[in-house]
């Protein structure tokens, strides 16, 4: 049985998770001890690790004692990324599980600017951009819970988080937001109502959160789980695709 790992000591399962296929920010932010538990077979030597943050991330050595109970300890209906060294015991341990395809991106060489300027220039007419403040975060909490669900509570989401979001008429239509944050990096988190898509709104809190994440020494982090966010991370500039498998259980 895996123990739980305090954030203080989360550092030492750093080298589990070196080169995983993505939810990178996610890992960052759980490593940290900013959001997020972590479980490792020991503390002070681990060769098995298992993270969680509204997503499992299973590392280390699939030949480990603990490693088929890391496993086979996950609910029904979770979603689990490993490496492919993984795969051979999860489906000897899981039986029947349902992989789909999650789409990681490279950094570009370099951001540009400019275009991110320009993409936070395209709103129609009477679509009002703003970063989330202690007045607005309930109106962009009620966009979509996801946007804030992973911290404590609204406050929470002020003090350790960052928002942006376009309103109409009042009412957020469009929000992107910190998912998972630490000090190396950010994952993004963006929703759009229904009614307002395809008008360039993702394009517009997207381009405005990365400009965030280089003015404060963040890596941006964008891990798509369907084409359309995939073509929407291409668009505000992220690099090449590296798609990779996950799983629900």
């Amino acid at each position: 049985m895996l123990v739980p790992v305090p954030p203080a000591a989360r550092a030492r399962l750093r080298p589990l998770f070196e080169g995983f296929p993505g939810l990178h920010g996610i890992i960052d932010s759980v490593l940290e001890g900013v959001l997020g538990q972590a479980w490792a077979d020991s503390a002070s030597n681990p060769r098995v690790a298992h993270l969680a943050l509204d997503f499992n991330m299973i590392a280390g050595d699939p030949q480990a004692p603990l490693a088929a109970d890391a496993l086979r300890s996950l609910p029904a209906g979770e979603h689990l990324a490993v490496r492919e060294a993984w795969e051979d015991l999860l489906v000897a341990v899981r039986g029947t599980v349902q992989p789909y395809e999650r789409i990681d991106f490279e950094q570009p060489l370099r951001w540009d600017r400019a275009r991110l300027a320009e993409l936070q220039g395209g709103l129609p007419a009477g679509f009002i951009p703003e970063r989330i403040t202690e007045e607005s975060v309930a109106a962009f909490e009620a966009l979509a819970e996801s946007l804030i669900y992973n911290f404590a509570s609204p406050e929470d989401f002020l003090a350790r988080g960052v928002g942006f979001g376009v309103r109409y008429r009042g009412k957020f239509v469009s929000g992107c937001s910190s998912f998972a944050i630490s000090s190396r990096s950010l994952e993004f988190e963006i929703q759009t109502h229904p009614r307002y898509q395809r008008r360039g709104l993702a394009l517009v809190t997207g381009a405005r959160m990365i400009e965030h994440c280089l003015d404060h020494g963040l890596t941006p982090c964008w891990d798509a789980a369907h084409e359309g966010s995939a073509r929407l991370a291409e668009r505000v500039g992220f690099g090449a695709r590296r798609p990779y498998t996950a799983y629900r259980l």
